[in-house]
């Protein structure tokens, strides 16, 4: 451009009463620079031409589109002066000018404007960007202020939490400048161009500029409640990983139509539009414009490829569909999305020879562990069975109610446990010795503690078989809810016809069996696998199963805490009986009437059988209760008490 020497000033009303300061302006009469004044119902009668093409905009906020788009229709460059009171707009915040009056008039005389792109809505320049009216989550990734910190973030968080449970995805059309069509449901849309920081602009900073005859725009889609909840801007800031959130969906072309079946409420400029297509454009010249130096550096990227991200968003018709009601609270998985994982849970509830081949290994090496004492054979076991996927599977089939699956899958798990059940038996029948050993003691009480760890298996069970990465750790959900052995358990108690054996060992694998399946199918649900309406029928049953097995489970928890406190009893003193001075060490007891007590017992001195039984009565006046001991005596020095 040649050094200035005529201009418009283009002002409205609200400055007619101080044209003066910039006439009479220091800049203007050192440069010589000769000023039309202009009122903004009259700019679009302005003649243009080489010596006379530049204008001073000072209006208010609200008038900048149609002072825009007659710039652009006439050719003029503009420079721009701040209005007093008159809060910024997107797009004049995003030039970078200076705070002062004086210092934007001298930025606004600068002879070398630049271009930038105007983008039209509906026939309507946009300053103020373009998104869904009543998005309240978009708020905190869009912002280019710091509103959303402190108590002001706790009020938008509690706002945010209340807002989820209305909210209804709006089945929408876009329709790019090349041609493609994406079909979606979405909760929020955003047009990043003016925006200058914020976290999602962070994730599109490298492709976005108002330079490239391209608009970007950015799409939320939740699928449920839970996942609206989950999203805040430390998922966009903190995260180093590359690509885009689940939820989100980015559309950067020359122009978009948004077609809706429905009228759609949005907000343009700040201003509520209510439509069924909303179209976006860059304007093809763009306009030159006088700007800070920090926006002329930030407009560098100049690629004008359409760029489409959006394979995260719900484009199947079923699930669209599914989401143009209101957000549900947990996912909703359509067919596609778990039609693998539902061949694979098929295939773990179907019977064949590996799966027997497994269990009969497995169910003979826990019982030859059990009677061992082996703790490392009895792992070895846990790792081997096959029990854990059709449990999954009885899981997914209650759940979705799949009468075909959970039949097949409860038979599968039948077998499995028929054969753990007579196998042990058989071999506790067969050996001629009834011990119990440690192994097999510690799987005859099991009590609350155990259905947690059944409920926390069972929900990395589910996550194991939906997540390909936490696959590998399916080895150690099976270590960590021990299905077949309490089952050898059992059968041993079955082969000793001994009733409290079978029925503690048999209570501890209902317990797991119940937690697990009740702890995936909810897992499952969760993960959107099956809607509430119709879980709910197999999450009630799995609970009423879990709230029968936890009646016994809280006895036993009771008795273990009593156990626990007898044994912190009997440790805390020293015993006189009959002159000898006694300690118990490595306390056991195992509950029922009489009370037995197994321990290693400590004395100075040789005892005889008299000091024995005087001991056994003074524990049982003691305890309040029979007892029956069975000591190791060690004979120990003074000092050792």
């Amino acid at each position: 451009m040649n050094k200035l020497t005529k201009i418009y000033l283009i002002y409205s009303s609200i400055v007619e009463d101080k044209l003066e300061m910039v006439s009479q302006h220091k800049f203007i009469v050192e440069q010589e620079i000769e000023i039309r004044n202009i009122k903004l119902a009259e700019m679009s009668s302005i003649h243009i031409h080489e010596g006379l093409n530049h204008a001073l905009l000072w209006v208010e906020q609200k008038d900048y589109p149609q002072a825009l788009q007659i710039a652009y229709q006439k050719k003029m460059s503009l420079g721009f002066l701040p209005v007093n009171g008159d809060k910024p707009s997107q797009f004049i915040n995003n030039l970078d000018l200076p705070d002062k009056f004086n210092d934007c008039l001298e930025e606004a005389l600068h002879e070398e404007p630049f271009p930038m792109d105007l983008i039209e809505c509906n026939g309507e320049i946009v300053i103020n960007g373009v998104n869904l009216e009543n998005q309240t989550t978009m708020a905190e990734f869009i912002g280019d202020s710091d509103e959303c910190t402190g108590i002001n973030k706790i009020k938008f968080r509690f706002k945010r939490l209340l807002h989820a449970f209305s909210l209804t995805p709006h089945p929408v059309t876009f329709i790019t400048g090349k041609g493609k069509t994406i079909s979606t449901a979405i909760t929020g849309m955003v047009l990043l161009d003016f925006h200058k920081q914020g976290a999602l602009l962070n994730q599109f900073k490298d492709s976005i500029s108002l330079r490239d005859h391209r608009i970007s725009v950015v799409l939320f889609a939740p699928q449920s409640i839970l996942s609206y909840l989950h999203l805040t801007s430390s998922d966009f800031i903190s995260s180093k990983k590359k690509g885009l959130s689940q939820q989100v969906g980015y559309i950067r072309t020359e122009s978009l139509a948004i077609k809706t079946s429905v009228d759609t409420h949005y907000l343009v400029n700040n201003k509520p539009i209510t439509t069924k297509e909303l179209s976006l454009k860059t304007l093809s010249d763009g306009l030159f414009v006088n700007a800070g130096e920090a926006f002329r550096e930030r407009q560098q990227f100049t690629d004008d490829k359409e760029n489409i991200s959006c394979e995260h968003l719900p484009q199947q018709e079923d699930r669209v569909k599914y989401l143009s009601e209101t957000l549900p609270f947990f996912p909703h998985a359509v067919e596609s999305d778990f039609k693998e994982l539902f061949l694979n849970l098929k295939e773990s509830a179907s019977m064949n020879s590996t799966y027997i081949l497994l269990m009969v290994l497995s169910s003979l090496l826990a019982t030859l562990g059990l009677f061992l004492n082996s703790p490392s054979i009895v792992i070895g076991a846990m790792v081997l069975a096959p029990l854990m996927s059709p449990i999954i599977s009885v899981s997914m089939g209650m759940l979705r109610s799949n009468t075909e699956l959970s039949k097949q899958a409860f038979l599968t798990l039948f077998v499995g446990m028929f054969t753990a059940l007579s196998l042990s038996a058989l071999m506790a029948y067969l050996l001629p010795f009834q011990e119990l050993t440690n192994e097999i003691e510690g799987r005859l009480n099991p009590s609350t503690l155990d259905l947690l760890v059944a409920v926390l298996s069972g929900i990395a069970g589910a996550f194991a078989n939906v997540k390909e990465n936490v696959a590998k750790s399916l080895p150690g959900v099976a270590i960590a809810v021990a299905l077949v052995p309490p089952l050898c358990v059992s059968g041993i108690g079955i082969g000793w016809l001994n009733y409290e054996v079978f029925y503690g060992a048999m209570l501890l694998f209902l317990t797991n069996l119940t937690g697990i399946i009740m702890a995936a199918g909810i897992s499952f649900m969760i993960l959107g696998f099956a809607p509430f309406s119709r879980a709910k029928k197999g999450i009630f049953i799995s609970f009423f199963l879990v709230a029968i097995i936890s009646v016994p489970l809280f006895l036993s928890f009771e008795k273990m805490q009593k156990m626990a406190e007898v044994k912190k009893q009997l440790r805390s003193q020293n015993y006189e009986i009959s002159g000898h001075v006694l300690q118990l060490r490595n306390i056991k007891l195992r509950v029922g009437t009489p009370l037995r007590i197994s321990a290693d017992l400590l004395s100075t001195q040789m005892l005889d059988a008299k000091v024995l039984t005087q001991f056994e009565r003074f524990l049982s006046d003691q305890l309040k209760q029979p007892v029956k001991v069975n000591f190791s005596v060690h004979m120990v020095t003074g000092h050792n008490f």
